[in-house]
């Protein structure tokens, strides 16, 4: 059994150190995880980027943006850009 990836936590970031970059692989797994009842996923779709972006903005990321299938995650520390 594989194993359980975490959704990197963005009090876990400094002001030096704001963003974290997650990979497809990890995207992939996290929908996996939390979606125990449907199909397992095998790329990343613009359903699972949806998905993705949702989960991480109720997880406490200021920003995050995918690259290809790569997302940036970014903690702002209170400081919001438009």
């Amino acid at each position: 059994m594989s194993r359980k990836y975490v959704l990197p936590d963005p009090d876990d970031r400094t002001r030096n150190d704001p963003a974290i970059i997650v990979s497809s692989k990890q995207v992939m797994k996290l929908y996996n995880q939390y979606n125990k009842y449907g199909d397992k996923i095998q790329r990343v779709t613009s359903a699972v980027k949806d998905w993705f972006l949702k989960e991480v903005k109720n997880q406490g990321w200021d920003e995050a943006t995918f690259s290809g299938n790569s997302c940036i995650l970014i903690n702002r520390f209170g400081n919001k850009t438009n």
